[in-house]
C-alpha cells in the first residue's frame, strides 16, 4: 500500500516506517496523541472540564505536568496546541476526504505550556493555565491580533518569528541527505531512497532526481555520507566500520516529532532566515548528536556484514523529558505500562532490543558484545535492561558499585522502586534490570564527555582566549538543593555547608554556591579557577567536562565513579580525587599542592582537553574556527597578553599559580576530539567482542 503515502518503503526489507499519527507494517493503524485535560499531583487525579474551549478540539485524558493541556485546538499526532479554529490565526485541519498526512489548511499559532487560558468561559479556574483569556482571544489576543500584545513561544521546530508564522527548516539527522522531506526529525523519504536519514537507495533509484540543497543550500553544511559512495574493492576504509539500525520510529524519530520545544532533543536547529542555532538547555543532546556523527562520518557502513559494530539510536532521554511529561496521554503507546520514567525507558528500550533480535541475525551472532547502546539521562547506564548488559554501553555515569539503588532525588526517574502489574513477571519490574550488576564496567563500557557547543567554552585559554589571572583557588556553581538530602549523594550540601561555615570564600578564595550565590559569566569563572570541583547530581554530573574545556584542574568528590573517559586518559596526570569522607577537608588539601604540580597538571591538561570537545562535529566547527579567529585577533602580535579578572582580587592571588596552560590557537577541531577518541577505543575493543 505504498506505506499509506505517509511512511517511507525500507526497499530491503520491505518494512515501512512510520511518522507520528501512524503505526503497523503499512503506516495504515491511527496512533493518536491527545492532549490532556486532568491535573495529578501526588497520585491524585482531579478530574477537570472538557477542553473544548471555543471551536477547539479536546477529550478527557491525563497528565503530570501542564504541558499536555490545551485550551485551544489540539494536533491529534502530536499533542501540540494550537489558537482555535474560529479564531483569526487558528489551526485550519486538512479536509475529512485530504488524502492520509495531508497538512492542515492552516498551521494556525502555537499555544503552549505558558499560553493555556486560566479561567473557563464560565469563569471557573482551569488549574493548569496561567493567561487572562483576555489575552489570548481578546482583540488584541494572541490568537486574534496581528501584532498581539502577549508574546507565546514558538516551541515547534519550523517556526520562527515575532508571532511564530515564518517557515524555517526542520531539524532531521544528516537533513535526510536531501532525499527527503524533514517533518520534526522524522525523514519521508524520496522514492528509491530509505533510512533513519534517506541514505540508503535501492537499485532502481533514479539518480538524476535532484537534490533538495538546489532549492535549499542551507542544509549543504549538515549533510555528509562518506558511507554512500561506491568503493573500489581492496579500498582502505577507517575502522571500526559501523553500521547504524534502522529502527521503526518508535524508538527514535517519533520521539523526535512529540517533542515540545524546538530546541529539546536536538543539538542544533534552524533559526529566523534558516540560521544556524545551537541548542544550549537539553543537557542530553548527545544522544541526537552522536547518531548524527556516526551517520556523517567515514566509520559508517551501510553493509551490516562487514560492520565491526552495530550502533542502536534509541532516544530513551528524550522519551524521558521531555516526551514522557505529556505521554501518559498515550493510550496505546507500548510505553505506557509504567509506573515512572524510567521503567518507561527501559519498556522502550527492551521493544527495540526485540525488534532487532527478531529482524536481524546480528544480535545472536555474537551475543551482542559487537552492540554499542547509548545512555544520556542522569543515571542512565544503572537501568540498562539486563539482556544487553552483554552490549557496549556509552554513558555519563561511571558509577562502579555492584548491587546499587537509585540516587535519584526524583521519585519519578528512581529505578530501584519495584511494582507489580499483570503485564509483569510475577517478580515485579526489577527482574528486567541487572542491579546486581555494576552500573558501569570500564573492560566494556565507556562514559562519554557531555556534547557542549563552542560558545560553552567561549573564553578558555585552551581555545585561544586571552589569559587571565587564575585567580580562584577553587570553584563550583550548580545546584546543591538541601532540601533533598539524596541528591548529589549528599556531596554537595556537605561542601557547601562546609564552605559557609568555615568562609571558604573569605579566606581560601574558593567560590562554592549556586547561581545565585555565585555570579558571573560561566566560562570566566572557569577560566579564572585553578581547581574546580566535580561532583554528582542527580547521577552523572557536567563538572568534569567544564573543567577539561577551560584548563581548570578536576578535583573529584565521588567513590566508586569513574568521570569522562578515564578508563582511556590517565587523568592523574592533571585531576585530584579527593575521599567523599574528605570533602570538608578541600582547602587543606588544595593548599599542599605546590604551584610547580600545578603548573605540571595544567601542562598535562592542555595535552588532552580537545578529547573533551566535540569540535569536529560539522554543526560545531565553523563557531570553533570561529572563536579562534576572534581570539586571535584580540590577542594582535601580544601572544598571550593577560586579561585583567572583574569578579574582585581574592586575597590568596599572590600564592596562586600563573596563567597557565596558555593558549592554543592554532588547534586543529577535528584532530583527537571527543567523537575520535571514542572511535578510537572502539577499534581498540574489536578483538574482545569476537
Amino acid at each position: 500500500m505504498n506505506c499509506n503515502q505517509v511512511g517511507t518503503c525500507d526497499a530491503l526489507k520491505g518494512l515501512c516506517t512510520c511518522p507520528a499519527g501512524w503505526r503497523g507494517f503499512n503506516c495504515v493503524d491511527p496512533m493518536k496523541r491527545y492532549c490532556t485535560h486532568k491535573y495529578r499531583d501526588a497520585g491524585f487525579e482531579v478530574p477537570l472540564v472538557p477542553a473544548n474551549l471555543s471551536a477547539g478540539v479536546g477529550g478527557p485524558h491525563m497528565n503530570m505536568f501542564p504541558r499536555g493541556h490545551c485550551g485551544g485546538f489540539c494536533d491529534y499526532n502530536t499533542a501540540g496546541c494550537y489558537c482555535p479554529s474560529n479564531t483569526t490565526y487558528g489551526r485550519v485541519p486538512a479536509p475529512l476526504d485530504a488524502p492520509p498526512g495531508a497538512p492542515p489548511v492552516k498551521q494556525g499559532r502555537p499555544m503552549f505550556q505558558y499560553c493555556q487560558p486560566n479561567k473557563m468561559p464560565d469563569g471557573s479556574d482551569t488549574v493548569w493555565g496561567t493567561v487572562d483569556p483576555e489575552e489570548l482571544y481578546g482583540p488584541d489576543g494572541w490568537c486574534i491580533a496581528d501584532a498581539p500584545k502577549l508574546q507565546c513561544l514558538c516551541y515547534l521546530d519550523g517556526w520562527q518569528g515575532p508571532t511564530c508564522e515564518e517557515r524555517v527548516e526542520m531539524f532531521c539527522l544528516n537533513q535526510c541527505n536531501g532525499r527527503g522531506e524533514c517533518v520534526h526529525g522524522y525523514c519521508k523519504c524520496h522514492k528509491g531512497w530509505h533510512g533513519i536519514d534517506c541514505a540508503h537507495r535501492s537499485a532502481d533509484v533514479d539518480d538524476s532526481s535532484p537534490s533538495l540543497v538546489e532549492e535549499r543550500p542551507w542544509i549543504q553544511d549538515f549533510m555528509h555520507t562518506p558511507a554512500a559512495q561506491d568503493f573500489l574493492p581492496g579500498a582502505t576504509r577507517k575502522r571500526p566500520l559501523i553500521y547504524v539500525y534502522d529502527l521503526p520510529s518508535d524508538y527514535s524519530t517519533l520521539m523526535l516529532q512529540y517533542r515540545h520545544g524546538v530546541d529539546s532533543c536536538v543539538p542544533r536547529y534552524f533559526g529566523t532566515g534558516n540560521s544556524t542555532l545551537h541548542s544550549i538547555e537539553w543537557v542530553y543532546m548527545l544522544e541526537t548528536g552522536f547518531v548524527e556523527m556516526l551517520l556523517q562520518s567515514e566509520h559508517r557502513t551501510l553493509d551490516p556484514e562487514e560492520a565491526d559494530f552495530f550502533y542502536v539510536p534509541v532516544f530513551s532521554s528524550c522519551f524521558t523529558h521531555p516526551v514522557r511529561d505529556t505521554a501518559d496521554s498515550l493510550r496505546e503507546f507500548f510505553y505506557h505500562v509504567s509506573m515512572n520514567r524510567a521503567q518507561g525507558a527501559i519498556n522502550m528500550v527492551l521493544e527495540a532490543y526485540h525488534w532487532i533480535q527478531s529482524h536481524h541475525p546480528y544480535w545472536d551472532r555474537r551475543g551482542g558484545r559487537d552492540h554499542i547502546w547509548l545512555f544520556t539521562h542522569d543515571e542512565g547506564t544503572c537501568w540498562a535492561p539486563a539482556a544487553i548488559k552483554n552490549s557496549i554501553i556509552l554513558g555519563h555515569w561511571g558509577r562502579m558499585d555492584a548491587n546499587h539503588t537509585s540516587n535519584t532525588a526524583y521519585g519519578h526517574d528512581n529505578y530501584s522502586q519495584d511494582y507489580q502489574h499483570p503485564q509483569f513477571d510475577p517478580e515485579g519490574f526489577q527482574k528486567k534490570m541487572a542491579p546486581w550488576l555494576p552500573c558501569y564496567d570500564p573492560q566494556k563500557d565507556l562514559v562519554m564527555p557531555l556534547q557542549k557547543r563552542p560558545d560553552h567554552y567561549h573564553l578558555s585559554p585552551l581555545l585561544g582566549g586571552a589569559t587571565r589571572e587564575r585567580a580562584w583557588l577553587a570553584f563550583h556553581r550548580g545546584r546543591v538543593q538541601f532540601e533533598l538530602p539524596q541528591y548529589s549523594r549528599g556531596i554537595r550540601q556537605r561542601v557547601a555547608k562546609a564552605a559557609e561555615e568555615g568562609r571558604w570564600r573569605e579566606k581560601h578564595s574558593m567560590l562554592v554556591g549556586e547561581r545565585e550565590d555565585v555570579e558571573g559569566d560561566y566560562s570566566e569563572l572557569l577560566a579564572s579557577s585553578v581547581f574546580c570541583l566535580v561532583m554528582p547530581g542527580d547521577g552523572w554530573s557536567a563538572r568534569m567536562d567544564d573543567a577539561m574545556l577551560h584548563g581548570c584542574l578536576p578535583v573529584i568528590i565521588m567513590d566508586e565513579v569513574h568521570v569522562s573517559y578515564e578508563s582511556v586518559v590517565d587523568i592523574s596526570q592533571f585531576a585530584i580525587r579527593v575521599p567523599e569522607a574528605d570533602a570538608d577537608k578541600l582547602p587543606e588539601i588544595l593548599l599542599a599542592v605546590s604551584g610547580e604540580r600545578r603548573e605540571e597538571m595544567q601542562r598535562a591538561l592542555a595535552r588532552v582537553w580537545n578529547r573533551y570537545a566535540y569540535s569536529g562535529y560539522r554543526a560545531y566547527k565553523p563557531r570553533f574556527l570561529e572563536l579562534q579567529a576572534q581570539h586571535a585577533a584580540a590577542r594582535g602580535d601580544n601572544g598571550t597578553a593577560a586579561q585583567n579578572l572583574v569578579l574582585g582580587q581574592p586575597s590568596t592571588a599572590s600564592r596562586l599559580a600563573p596563567s597557565l596552560p596558555e593558549a592554543v590557537p592554532d588547534l586543529n577541531p577535528g584532530a583527537d576530539d571527543a567523537f575520535t577518541t571514542a572511535m578510537a577505543w572502539l577499534y581498540s575493543r574489536i578483538p574482545d567482542t569476537r
